[in-house]
């Protein structure tokens, strides 16, 4: 945990950044550190402080965090990964209400919610494993495959899905989701 003295060097270091050096792209990485390292007192202001900054100066931030509840409020488009590849691309509105890969859909599943009436709604994802393989040895086929509730036996184990177009301006990267996806389409223009 960081002391409050360190919080309050650090927001006036990078205050003192952004008085000399103007609107730049760089200030966000330097505040990103300091987001990780407050408690939750803390996070909501630095939140809504760099989210002004963005509006007022048309920054814009990559943020890499486990946290999903700040980046659904900081992003406009989330990029999904899992095990250093890409999963899923969509826009935050739509990941959040449907993702369409099932490591997505377990992400935001997780999401802890204030009110327990959306807990108790929350649709849950049981996933075929709890264990996550070893960047040493990734499994062959999809490298979620192991704890897939999607799994297709000779063809998730077997081929590496492609991060392909599906309806709805995003792209995933799960041979299922993308069949039945795109086949939920076709039927709806039929």
């Amino acid at each position: 945990m960081v002391s409050a003295t360190d919080l309050i060097f650090a927001v006036l270091f990078v205050g003192v950044l952004y008085i000399i050096a103007g609107p730049l792209a760089f200030i966000p990485l330097v505040m990103l550190p300091i987001m990780i390292a407050v408690g939750l007192t803390m996070q909501r202001p630095l939140d809504r402080a760099m989210k002004r900054l963005q509006a007022d100066h048309g920054l814009t931030y990559i943020v890499i965090s486990h946290d999903l509840a700040v980046v659904k409020y900081m992003a406009d488009r989330i990029g999904v990964m899992y095990l250093g590849r890409v999963v899923e691309l969509a826009g935050t509105e739509s990941l959040v209400a449907d993702p369409a890969h099932p490591y997505s859909a377990a992400l935001i599943a997780a999401i802890p919610e204030a009110d327990p009436d959306i807990t108790r709604s929350k649709r849950r994802v049981e996933l075929r494993s709890a264990e996550i393989p070893s960047l040493l040895r990734l499994p062959s086929g999809c490298t979620f495959h192991p704890r897939c509730p999607l799994f297709e036996a000779g063809l998730c184990d077997v081929k590496v899905p492609e991060l392909l177009p599906i309806p709805g301006a995003r792209e995933v990267a799960c041979h299922v989701a993308v069949r039945e996806r795109t086949s939920e389409r076709a039927a709806a223009m039929a």
